[in-house]
């Protein structure tokens, strides 16, 4: 039998492939981490399906935000609403409460009233005071009058 023998040629250091082996150490020269294959990069496809899942989330968002903005619009509306409905009883209860003052006025009574109750009108001038509530507990009258 013949033996053929194969040649076995060492390339350059230019032209070794540059990977990193594991346990071995970087070729000189290489700064860095570890090389990168020599393969290509094969790129992940983005899928419909999470495409489509973006666009209804940013759907649902606007929804959402534009209807936020809707209702704060008839809240503050309905607020405006309501403000000058209480301005408005302000104003009744102010006349009514001049109204009650007017007539409860001991001069506008009848005279048969003032005969048939037997109140005459008094002597001396009112005396307005208000009652200091703290200085009531100090002496442990409650205010109501009981003890």
């Amino acid at each position: 039998m013949a033996r053929t023998a194969v040649k076995v040629v060492d390339r350059a250091p230019q032209e070794r492939e540059r990977r990193y082996v594991y346990g071995g150490t970087s070729p000189s020269g290489w700064t860095g981490g570890a090389m990168r294959p020599n393969r290509r990069v094969v790129r992940r496809k983005v899928s419909t399906f999470n495409i489509i899942l973006l666009l209804f989330g940013i759907g649902g968002a606007i929804v959402f935000y534009v209807s936020n903005i809707l209702s704060i619009n008839r809240l503050a509306s309905e607020i405006g609403q309501l403000e000058e409905e209480y301005q408005k009883i302000q104003g009744i209860n102010k006349s009514l409460r001049a109204d009650v003052s007017r007539k409860s006025a001991l001069e506008n009574l009848s005279p048969t009233v003032l005969g048939q109750l037997g109140l005459h009108p008094s002597q001396t001038e009112q005396i307005w005071f208000t009652i200091d509530r703290d200085k009531l507990k100090d002496l442990g009258v409650t205010p109501g009058g009981s003890q």
